[in-house]
């Protein structure tokens, strides 16, 4: 049974109600999501908060805003964001992202989404699971339109995806005048095929950059790169 709760460095997720937990990649997905001067953040679908969370951490942003449509992962983020040292800059909405795209204007330095991806699988029987995993709710045409609305000038959106589902999404980014900037290939270990990517995009994407990052060593043990990564956060390393 998984804990209802997750202990960071700096801070805590409460994950009790949530249908989905904090798993391994998206703490690296977090760590490896470059702030750089961004003074607002969007966390589109946030879930209990944890890349928002990370990001308060690593920042000097002052407008760190999460968007999350499952109710019950809201009220948890909501909490999370409350018991941290960074409340005051924190916020949470529960609404579908293109409703809430619809009715603001909005623009933020640094966009950040690990976006429901599976569009052809067979659905999970818990609803609120689908909604979390499945891309019904939020095709990648359409966070590419949010994405292309609500990206200051000179953002950027970091946007991890399997890789079959983020080629497809680079096409609708490209529409959107949205164009790669770095590339991070994901990979459980050297012997594994690849199965994520984080892209970072900008409307004026410089030098393209790709890394390749393991997660474990032959032995299992982590990799001294993913170390480095999760140090500042998770409790034993």
């Amino acid at each position: 049974m998984s804990n209802s709760f997750f202990q960071f460095k700096q801070f805590t997720i409460q994950q009790a109600t949530a249908p989905l937990k904090v798993t391994t990649d998206a703490c690296l997905f977090g760590a490896l999501i470059e702030t750089k001067e961004a003074k607002s953040i969007l966390d589109i679908g946030t879930g209990t908060g944890l890349l928002a969370l990370m990001l308060a951490q690593k920042s000097d942003a002052t407008c760190i805003l999460g968007v999350e449509v499952d109710k019950h992962s809201a009220e948890s983020a909501i909490e999370n964001f409350n018991a941290s040292p960074w409340n005051e800059k924190m916020k949470t909405i529960h609404a579908e992202v293109s409703f809430w795209s619809e009715h603001t204007d909005s623009k933020f330095d640094l966009i950040v989404c690990n976006p429901p991806f599976f569009t052809s699988h067979k659905k999970n029987e818990d609803e609120r699971k689908s909604l979390a995993r499945h891309n019904d709710s939020l095709s990648h045409e359409n966070l590419s339109i949010v994405l292309s609305k609500h990206l200051s000038e000179n953002g950027t959106a970091f946007i991890m995806l399997p890789p079959n589902e983020m080629i497809v999404f680079e096409n609708y980014c490209s529409v959107q005048h949205l164009f790669p900037e770095k590339k991070m290939v994901i990979s459980s270990s050297e012997a594994k095929a690849p199965h994520l990517f984080i892209i970072s995009f900008s409307f004026h994407p410089e030098n393209f950059q790709q890394e390749k990052i393991f997660i474990h060593e032959k032995d299992g043990k982590y990799t001294e790169r993913f170390m480095e990564l999760l140090a500042p956060y998770y409790l034993h390393l």
